[in-house]
């Protein structure tokens, strides 16, 4: 029990490992373009893993194109940035077969690019519920 109180010392120290990123998300995704890759390796069944991805934004809808294949998709999204650093997006999307709902919970690593975890909730295409780590560069 004595050790409890010098372990919660230092788990409150600073830590370079902790420090905010010197990189800021944007206040609004409206008229704006992701284009993102999903990590081959981080989840193998999901069906998307290792393809890129073009998300243009608009006011609260998105479409989503699967890049090198016809598949082109249509979304609502709500987004929030919780922190200069940190966001989240909420996404809805008529997929072929069914509606998918996924979250991507957002970190920047510049203000133009950063890294994302992708969750979807529910979907048409097995796993309906998945993870997969994706890396995200916001055009101009």
């Amino acid at each position: 029990m004595r050790l409890f109180p010098v372990l919660l010392f230092l788990a409150l120290l600073p830590t370079p490992s902790l420090a905010t990123p010197a990189c800021t998300l944007p206040t609004t995704l409206d008229a704006r373009q992701f284009i993102n890759m999903s990590d081959p390796l981080y989840r193998p069944d999901n069906p998307n893993a290792g393809r890129m991805v073009q998300v243009n934004f608009a006011a609260d809808q998105y479409v989503l194109g699967i890049l090198g294949t016809p598949v082109r998709v249509q979304g609502s999204y709500r987004y929030q940035r919780h922190a200069p650093h940190l966001g989240e997006i909420h996404m809805r999307e008529a997929f072929p077969g069914g509606t998918a709902a996924y979250t991507l919970l957002l970190t920047c690593l510049t203000d133009s690019e950063g890294m994302f975890v992708f969750t979807q909730h529910a979907g048409p295409i097995a796993p309906a519920r998945r993870q997969n780590s994706d890396r995200w560069t916001l055009t101009p």
